[in-house]
Protein backbone atom coordinates (compact mmCIF):
# COMPACT_ATOMS: atom_id res chain seq x y z
CA UNK A 1 0.00 0.00 0.00
CA UNK A 2 1.16 3.84 -0.53
CA UNK A 3 2.97 5.00 2.56
CA UNK A 4 2.19 8.61 4.02
CA UNK A 5 5.32 10.35 3.74
CA UNK A 6 5.77 13.55 6.07
CA UNK A 7 6.74 16.82 3.48
CA UNK A 8 6.57 19.95 4.64
CA UNK A 9 5.38 23.31 2.79
CA UNK A 10 4.99 27.21 3.04
CA UNK A 11 2.39 29.34 1.89
CA UNK A 12 3.48 31.79 -1.16
CA UNK A 13 1.74 34.75 -2.21
CA UNK A 14 3.93 35.74 -5.47
CA UNK A 15 3.53 33.60 -8.79
CA UNK A 16 4.80 35.85 -11.00
CA UNK A 17 7.99 34.63 -13.07
CA UNK A 18 9.76 36.81 -10.86
CA UNK A 19 8.59 35.61 -7.78
CA UNK A 20 8.71 31.99 -8.90
CA UNK A 21 13.02 32.67 -10.20
CA UNK A 22 13.48 33.61 -6.81
CA UNK A 23 11.92 31.00 -4.87
CA UNK A 24 14.29 27.95 -7.20
CA UNK A 25 17.61 30.10 -6.40
CA UNK A 26 16.66 29.87 -2.91
CA UNK A 27 16.25 25.78 -3.38
CA UNK A 28 12.65 25.98 -3.29
CA UNK A 29 10.20 24.86 -5.47
CA UNK A 30 6.70 26.32 -6.47
CA UNK A 31 3.75 23.93 -5.73
CA UNK A 32 -0.28 24.01 -5.35
CA UNK A 33 -2.39 22.13 -3.92
CA UNK A 34 -5.96 21.55 -5.06
CA UNK A 35 -8.88 18.91 -4.85
CA UNK A 36 -12.33 18.69 -5.40
CA UNK A 37 -13.42 20.65 -1.18
CA UNK A 38 -9.96 22.46 -1.66
CA UNK A 39 -9.35 25.89 -3.20
CA UNK A 40 -6.03 26.22 -4.94
CA UNK A 41 -3.67 27.56 -3.15
CA UNK A 42 0.32 28.31 -3.97
CA UNK A 43 2.86 26.83 -1.75
CA UNK A 44 6.61 26.15 -1.97
CA UNK A 45 8.51 22.73 -0.90
CA UNK A 46 12.32 22.51 -0.22
CA UNK A 47 14.11 20.79 -3.36
CA UNK A 48 15.88 18.78 -1.23
CA UNK A 49 12.77 17.37 0.56
CA UNK A 50 10.77 16.95 -2.53
CA UNK A 51 13.45 14.93 -4.24
CA UNK A 52 14.03 13.00 -1.15
CA UNK A 53 10.16 11.90 -1.21
CA UNK A 54 10.55 11.45 -4.96
CA UNK A 55 13.56 8.81 -4.95
CA UNK A 56 11.94 6.97 -1.60
CA UNK A 57 8.59 5.91 -3.28
CA UNK A 58 8.11 2.42 -4.43
CA UNK A 59 5.22 3.70 -6.64
CA UNK A 60 3.66 5.92 -9.12
CA UNK A 61 1.00 6.96 -6.70
CA UNK A 62 3.06 9.01 -3.58
CA UNK A 63 0.84 9.93 -1.11
CA UNK A 64 2.30 12.52 0.93
CA UNK A 65 0.84 13.87 4.95
CA UNK A 66 1.86 17.76 3.88
CA UNK A 67 2.37 20.32 6.51
CA UNK A 68 1.54 23.67 5.49
CA UNK A 69 3.22 26.67 7.08
CA UNK A 70 1.26 30.25 7.07
CA UNK A 71 -1.65 31.04 5.15
CA UNK A 72 -4.81 29.93 4.35
CA UNK A 73 -4.01 26.49 3.71
CA UNK A 74 -1.93 25.91 6.91
CA UNK A 75 -2.09 22.65 8.93
CA UNK A 76 -2.13 18.92 7.68
CA UNK A 77 -3.20 17.55 4.39
CA UNK A 78 -3.67 14.77 3.02
CA UNK A 79 -2.59 14.65 -0.44
CA UNK A 80 -1.13 12.82 -3.99
CA UNK A 81 1.63 14.35 -5.78
CA UNK A 82 0.04 14.64 -8.74
CA UNK A 83 2.09 15.48 -11.12
CA UNK A 84 6.24 16.75 -11.28
CA UNK A 85 7.87 19.07 -13.88
CA UNK A 86 11.27 18.59 -14.58
CA UNK A 87 13.69 20.98 -16.51
CA UNK A 88 14.40 19.28 -19.84
CA UNK A 89 17.77 19.74 -20.49
CA UNK A 90 19.33 19.56 -16.07
CA UNK A 91 16.30 17.73 -14.94
CA UNK A 92 16.19 19.97 -11.75
CA UNK A 93 12.31 20.00 -9.97
CA UNK A 94 10.52 23.22 -11.77
CA UNK A 95 7.52 22.41 -9.98
CA UNK A 96 4.87 19.75 -8.56
CA UNK A 97 1.16 19.86 -8.03
CA UNK A 98 -0.24 18.01 -4.75
CA UNK A 99 -3.91 17.01 -5.26
CA UNK A 100 -5.96 16.37 -1.66
CA UNK A 101 -7.81 13.70 -0.86
CA UNK A 102 -10.08 12.43 1.98
CA UNK A 103 -8.96 9.72 5.08
CA UNK A 104 -12.30 8.32 4.51
CA UNK A 105 -13.67 8.84 0.98
CA UNK A 106 -12.79 6.81 -1.83
CA UNK A 107 -10.97 7.90 -4.48
CA UNK A 108 -9.94 7.43 -7.94
CA UNK A 109 -6.59 6.79 -9.85
CA UNK A 110 -4.50 4.84 -12.15
CA UNK A 111 -2.12 2.01 -10.64
CA UNK A 112 0.75 0.34 -12.43
CA UNK A 113 0.71 -3.38 -13.01
CA UNK A 114 3.31 -5.84 -13.11
CA UNK A 115 3.56 -9.59 -14.26
CA UNK A 116 5.03 -12.21 -11.63
CA UNK A 117 6.82 -15.08 -12.33
CA UNK A 118 7.75 -16.74 -15.85
CA UNK A 119 4.62 -18.05 -18.31
CA UNK A 120 4.95 -21.66 -19.30
CA UNK A 121 4.38 -20.42 -23.18
CA UNK A 122 7.46 -18.49 -22.55
CA UNK A 123 9.42 -21.25 -20.51
CA UNK A 124 7.98 -24.03 -22.81
CA UNK A 125 6.80 -23.18 -25.93
CA UNK A 126 9.00 -20.06 -27.02
CA UNK A 127 6.32 -17.31 -27.01
CA UNK A 128 6.28 -13.66 -26.51
CA UNK A 129 4.64 -12.64 -22.64
CA UNK A 130 2.64 -9.22 -24.45
CA UNK A 131 1.71 -6.54 -21.84
CA UNK A 132 -1.14 -5.17 -22.86
CA UNK A 133 -2.19 -2.57 -20.56
CA UNK A 134 0.32 -1.21 -18.64
CA UNK A 135 -2.15 0.60 -15.87
CA UNK A 136 -4.95 -0.33 -14.45
CA UNK A 137 -7.84 2.17 -13.08
CA UNK A 138 -8.76 2.07 -9.70
CA UNK A 139 -11.53 3.23 -6.64
CA UNK A 140 -10.04 3.12 -3.34
CA UNK A 141 -9.46 5.01 0.02
CA UNK A 142 -6.36 6.51 0.44
CA UNK A 143 -4.62 4.17 2.85
CA UNK A 144 -5.79 0.98 0.72
CA UNK A 145 -3.89 2.59 -2.54
CA UNK A 146 -1.72 -0.18 -3.76
CA UNK A 147 1.66 0.81 -5.36
CA UNK A 148 1.32 -1.52 -7.93
CA UNK A 149 -0.96 -4.49 -8.78
CA UNK A 150 0.82 -7.75 -8.98
CA UNK A 151 -0.33 -10.57 -11.80
CA UNK A 152 0.63 -13.96 -11.62
CA UNK A 153 0.99 -15.20 -15.32
CA UNK A 154 2.59 -18.52 -15.01
CA UNK A 155 -0.03 -20.58 -16.72
CA UNK A 156 -0.54 -18.91 -19.40
CA UNK A 157 0.19 -21.08 -22.32
CA UNK A 158 0.97 -19.96 -26.04
CA UNK A 159 -2.49 -17.84 -27.24
CA UNK A 160 -3.88 -17.49 -23.45
CA UNK A 161 -4.80 -14.13 -22.73
CA UNK A 162 -5.50 -12.75 -18.80
CA UNK A 163 -8.16 -10.33 -18.64
CA UNK A 164 -9.22 -7.63 -15.79
CA UNK A 165 -11.46 -9.55 -14.63
CA UNK A 166 -9.72 -12.14 -13.91
CA UNK A 167 -7.56 -10.58 -11.66
CA UNK A 168 -7.64 -10.25 -8.13
CA UNK A 169 -7.18 -6.86 -6.81
CA UNK A 170 -5.85 -6.18 -3.16
CA UNK A 171 -8.14 -5.63 -0.22
CA UNK A 172 -10.30 -2.23 -0.55
CA UNK A 173 -9.31 -1.97 -4.16
CA UNK A 174 -11.98 -1.90 -6.86
CA UNK A 175 -10.77 -2.51 -10.81
CA UNK A 176 -12.72 -0.11 -12.77
CA UNK A 177 -11.51 -1.26 -16.26
CA UNK A 178 -14.08 -3.35 -18.56
CA UNK A 179 -13.33 -6.57 -17.32
CA UNK A 180 -13.33 -8.05 -20.96
CA UNK A 181 -10.05 -5.87 -21.35
CA UNK A 182 -6.82 -8.77 -21.84
CA UNK A 183 -4.13 -7.32 -19.77
CA UNK A 184 -1.34 -9.95 -20.69
CA UNK A 185 -0.90 -12.09 -23.33
CA UNK A 186 0.99 -14.84 -24.61
CA UNK A 187 1.78 -14.83 -28.52
CA UNK A 188 3.72 -17.44 -30.58
CA UNK A 189 6.83 -16.64 -31.97
CA UNK A 190 7.67 -15.58 -35.51
CA UNK A 191 9.22 -18.29 -37.61
CA UNK A 192 12.17 -17.70 -39.76
CA UNK A 193 9.53 -17.40 -43.17
CA UNK A 194 7.24 -15.12 -40.99
CA UNK A 195 9.84 -12.89 -40.83
CA UNK A 196 11.75 -13.34 -44.31
CA UNK A 197 8.20 -11.94 -45.51
CA UNK A 198 7.84 -9.41 -42.94
CA UNK A 199 11.30 -8.12 -44.29
CA UNK A 200 10.75 -8.78 -47.89
CA UNK A 201 9.95 -5.32 -50.06
CA UNK A 202 6.67 -5.69 -52.13
CA UNK A 203 7.13 -5.63 -56.06
CA UNK A 204 7.67 -2.07 -57.39
CA UNK A 205 5.45 -1.63 -60.42
CA UNK A 206 6.90 -1.13 -63.70
CA UNK A 207 7.57 2.42 -64.41
CA UNK A 208 6.39 4.17 -67.34
CA UNK A 209 8.28 5.80 -69.83
CA UNK A 210 7.81 9.00 -70.45
CA UNK A 211 7.64 10.18 -73.83
CA UNK A 212 7.27 5.76 -75.39
CA UNK A 213 4.94 5.45 -78.14
CA UNK A 214 1.79 4.07 -76.24
CA UNK A 215 0.04 1.18 -78.35
CA UNK A 216 -3.28 2.23 -80.06
CA UNK A 217 -6.18 0.27 -78.36
CA UNK A 218 -7.96 -2.40 -80.10
CA UNK A 219 -11.32 -2.42 -81.53
CA UNK A 220 -14.55 -2.25 -79.33
CA UNK A 221 -16.19 -4.80 -81.86
CA UNK A 222 -15.03 -7.84 -83.67
CA UNK A 223 -14.71 -7.08 -87.41
CA UNK A 224 -14.35 -3.36 -86.87
CA UNK A 225 -12.07 -0.86 -89.08
CA UNK A 226 -10.58 2.42 -88.90
CA UNK A 227 -11.67 4.48 -91.68
CA UNK A 228 -9.53 4.61 -94.19
CA UNK A 229 -7.53 8.80 -94.97
CA UNK A 230 -8.74 9.88 -98.05
CA UNK A 231 -5.86 11.02 -100.74
CA UNK A 232 -5.09 14.62 -100.61
CA UNK A 233 -6.19 15.14 -104.35
CA UNK A 234 -9.46 13.19 -103.48
CA UNK A 235 -10.24 15.58 -100.34
CA UNK A 236 -9.88 18.89 -102.90
CA UNK A 237 -11.61 16.94 -105.67
CA UNK A 238 -14.62 17.00 -103.44
CA UNK A 239 -14.16 20.27 -101.53
CA UNK A 240 -17.01 22.62 -103.18
CA UNK A 241 -15.36 25.21 -106.02
CA UNK A 242 -16.39 29.11 -104.71
CA UNK A 243 -18.71 30.93 -107.12
CA UNK A 244 -17.11 33.29 -109.51
CA UNK A 245 -18.01 36.82 -109.04
CA UNK A 246 -20.15 38.82 -111.51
Amino acid sequence: MAKQILLKAVARSGAGKSQVKKLRRQGMVPAVIYGPHTTPRNLAVRAFDLDRVLQSATGENVLVSLQVEGGEAAGSHLALIQEVQHHPVNDSLLHVDFREVSATEKMRTAVPVRPVGEAAGVKTGGGILEMLVRELRVECLPADLPDVIEVNVERLQVGQSIHVGEITPPPGVTLLDDKDQPVFLVVAPITEEEEAAIGQPAEMAEPEVIGAKKEEPAAAAEGEKKPEAKPKEAAKAEAPKPEAKK
